[in-house]
């Protein structure tokens, strides 16, 4: 994926370790709280900070987006995209909307309840090895800046509107499990991945 340019000076990429909640064990304090608002013009530190989140999505071989929180960085930011994969729409019915990759500041959004709601499976990096099925709006409005403190805004539907709504969501220190009443519906990853990929295969078979 093509880099968000701003100035600063090259740095040595180093992944960063993930702030993980064991369902277990006591909630980090990242995920206790908000993070704070940027902003702008945004400071040296805050660039650096959005290179490191950046950096680390690009890391990633299957990452949909990534929230600030996630490493340790308790602002408001996220970088996702929605690119036109084959696999993704075979698997998210729901993929009707694609998107380049973005990286919002102090992003927010309101869902339209009008246009319903839609159960399905989550991962997330802060909670390893396992999945959710996660009841989402379908269509969202979001508001956001950029890296060139330039305001974005528009309508977002499907998967689309669930990564934004997730990420989001991270920035007010939820995560997907706290969406989710009915602890049946929190799987083992691979048993989440054996269903995408009966699922898979049953796409197509079907064409």
């Amino acid at each position: 994926m093509t880099a968000i340019s701003y100035e600063i000076e090259p740095t040595e990429f180093v992944a960063k370790p993930y702030v993980v909640f064991d369902m277990k064990k006591e909630r980090p304090d990242i995920y206790c709280r908000p993070a704070q608002k940027i902003s702008f013009p945004l400071s040296k530190v805050d660039i650096k900070d959005i290179q490191a989140l950046e950096q680390q999505f690009d890391y990633e071989d299957n990452c949909a987006g990534l929230a600030a929180p996630q490493i340790g960085i308790s602002k408001k930011v996220i970088v996702f995209a929605t690119p036109d994969d084959p696999k993704t729409k075979k698997f998210r019915p729901d993929f009707i909307q694609e998107m380049s990759k973005k990286l919002w500041i102090n992003p927010e959004y309101v869902g339209v309840e009008e246009e319903g709601f839609r159960e399905d499976y989550e991962g997330c990096f802060s909670i390893p090895e396992m999945a959710g099925m996660v009841n989402r709006y379908n269509t969202i409005h979001y508001r956001a800046y950029d890296i060139d403190e330039k305001l974005v805004e528009g309508i977002a539907k499907g998967f689309l509107a669930r990564i934004i709504q997730h990420e989001i969501d991270h920035l007010h220190g939820i995560l997907y499990i706290d969406r989710i009443t009915d602890p049946r519906k929190i799987i083992p990853i691979e048993e989440y991945r054996a269903l995408r990929k009966a699922a898979m295969e049953s796409a197509q078979k079907a064409e």
